[in-house]
C-alpha cells in the first residue's frame, strides 16, 4: 500500500506492517486493529485521532513520536525505543483504554511522561525508564520487574501492589507515595529507608553509608 493510503483515515484488520518508514510524517484518524508493526520507524511521527486495538510493536523505532488524541487498547511494545513519548497527549478517557493495561517489554522509554494518567496493571518488564515522569500516575498493580528506573519521578504516584522485585536504581519517597502492600527486592529496596530520616550504617566498618555510595557501589 502507498504511504499516503497509510497515513489518512484508513482502516486496518489483522495488516502486518514491516519497515514502514514514517519518519516525521502524520497519520490521521487510521484504525488499526490486531495489527502487528515490525522493524517500522516512527520517529517524531504523529500520529493524530488514531486507534490502536490488539496491536504489536516489535523492534519499533519511535522516538519523539506524537499521539495527540489518539487511543490505545491492549497494545503491546517489544524491544521499542519509545524515547522522548508525551503519553499523556493519547486519548485515555475511551472505555477500551481501561480494559487492559498497555505492556513494554524490552523497551527504551527515557524521558517519557505519564503524568497523572490512570494505568493500572500496566507492564513495564525489563526496560529502560530513566528520567521518566510518573508523578500523580496511577500505577497500581503494576510489574516492574527488572526496569532501570534511574532519575524516574514517583511523585503522589499510586504504587499499591506494585511489583519492584528485580527493579533498579528508583529513588522513591514512601511518605509520598502510596506504597501499601507494593514488593521489593534486595538490596535495592535500602534506597526506601534514605526518605525516612534514618541512618544507614555499613557493619564492617561502623560508618553510615551515602545514599551516593549506594547509587555507585564499588
Amino acid at each position: 500500500m502507498s504511504l499516503n493510503n497509510f497515513a489518512s483515515d484508513g482502516t486496518f484488520t489483522g495488516e502486518s506492517f514491516k519497515k514502514v518508514d514514517l519518519t516525521k510524517q502524520i497519520v490521521k484518524r487510521s484504525t488499526f486493529s490486531e495489527c502487528k508493526f515490525t522493524r517500522c520507524d516512527f520517529s517524531e511521527t504523529e500520529f493524530q485521532g488514531c486507534r490502536f486495538i490488539e496491536c504489536q510493536f516489535d523492534e519499533c523505532t519511535m522516538r519523539l513520536a506524537k499521539l495527540k488524541g489518539s487511543t490505545l487498547s491492549r497494545v503491546k511494545f517489544t524491544k521499542c525505543n519509545l524515547l522522548g513519548i508525551d503519553w499523556t497527549e493519547a486519548d485515555w478517557s475511551d472505555w477500551a483504554t481501561k480494559i487492559s493495561p498497555i505492556e513494554f517489554e524490552n523497551c527504551v522509554l527515557e524521558y517519557s511522561i505519564f503524568f497523572g494518567l490512570e494505568l493500572k496493571k500496566i507492564k513495564l518488564k525489563d526496560c529502560n525508564a530513566r528520567e521518566v515522569n510518573f508523578a500523580e500516575t496511577d500505577l497500581s498493580d503494576a510489574d516492574f520487574a527488572g526496569t532501570d528506573f534511574a532519575g524516574a519521578i514517583f511523585l503522589k504516584t499510586n504504587l499499591v501492589k506494585a511489583n519492584f522485585v528485580g527493579a533498579k536504581n528508583y529513588a522513591l519517597n514512601v511518605m509520598d507515595n502510596k506504597t501499601k502492600g507494593a514488593r521489593f527486592s534486595l538490596p535495592e529496596a535500602i534506597r526506601l529507608l534514605y526518605y525516612l530520616n534514618i541512618a544507614i550504617v555499613d557493619p564492617a566498618t561502623n560508618q553510615e553509608v551515602t545514599e551516593d555510595e549506594l547509587n555507585n557501589p564499588l
